[in-house]
């Protein structure tokens, strides 16, 4: 795993954690070299916070698809373009590992990443109903809002991530996501009230 961390720019020759690195270490509710690889890779810079969003939601939307077809057919161009960075991202990350003997399964690894609940979440962070989000994922209640609360909390992952590297406009972007999925119904500390 060092060859990987020191492939990736994580650490350098000496073993001395980088930037990247230390950014990675912000993370643990998704897969930290693939998230810190697209934030490096500058994708989020140019994407509006609901996309950052949407597509930050492929890293912990974890439900099967139900068929083998391309699993971002049917989504919208402004989704569908960060979806496909975002795999060619995971695909290098997945080549590394493979170069570095580490045993990776190059397709099952970018099959992880699920875009399934990416129109939802966008929906969501514009304002939309929890009902008329429900009808985009095609999953039940409870998946979704434990989706959601997942993603907040990488969001907020992504801001102090964005905070300790000195990106102070990734770090606002980020934080203006974590507000726009903490509403309604998904963060009510009880259905029982």
């Amino acid at each position: 795993m060092k060859r990987v961390l020191k492939e990736l720019g994580h650490v350098d020759g000496q073993g001395v954690i980088q930037t990247k690195g230390r950014t990675a270490c912000e993370i643990n509710t998704a897969n930290e070299l693939v998230v810190v690889e697209l934030m490096f890779a500058g994708l989020f810079n140019d994407l509006t916070v609901e996309q950052c969003v949407a597509l930050l939601s492929c890293l912990i939307f974890d439900e099967k698809s139900k068929d083998d077809e391309d699993p971002a057919q049917g989504l919208k161009a402004y989704l569908s373009g960060p979806y496909y960075k975002l795999i060619e991202l995971a695909r290098t990350v997945a080549k590394v590992q493979i170069s570095c003997n580490i045993e990776v399964n190059e397709d099952e690894f970018v099959g992880k990443f699920n875009p399934g609940l990416m129109e939802a979440v966008y929906a969501w962070c514009k304002g939309a109903k929890f009902v008329e989000v429900q009808k985009l994922t095609g999953t039940f209640e409870g998946s979704t809002i434990r989706s959601l609360r997942r993603l907040e909390e990488l969001v907020r992952q992504l801001a102090s991530a964005s905070k300790s590297i000195g990106n102070l406009e990734l770090q606002a972007k980020f934080e203006k996501g974590s507000e726009l999925l903490k509403r309604d119904i998904v963060f009510c500390s009880s259905l029982y009230l």
